[in-house]
């Protein structure tokens, strides 16, 4: 299991939205924009942007990161401090 930050740039605003879908029915929560927090059954970081890869265009910028630890912040959209408790 680990807690991942998956962000993204879509370059051309196409239909996304099955990605977004995608990061709330995996529990993910949205602090800012193009940033997801995820808590998953996963491991590693690569695993997790293969999974995302599939939702996105070519030309569409990802990056994932594992974290460690409670993330801190400065300012998130609502619930952020719930999820944060909820899952660190």
């Amino acid at each position: 299991m680990g807690l991942f930050v998956v962000s993204y740039d879509l370059i051309k605003r196409k239909e996304y939205q099955p990605l977004w879908d995608e990061m709330k029915r995996l529990g993910g929560h949205k602090p800012v924009e193009s940033v997801y927090l995820l808590n998953l059954n996963l491991d590693s970081a690569s695993a997790v942007r293969d999974h995302f890869k599939t939702f996105i265009d070519e030309d569409d910028l990802l990056i994932v990161a594992k974290f460690v630890g409670k993330p801190s912040f400065l300012k998130a959209k609502s619930g952020t401090n719930a999820w944060i408790d909820k899952n660190c």
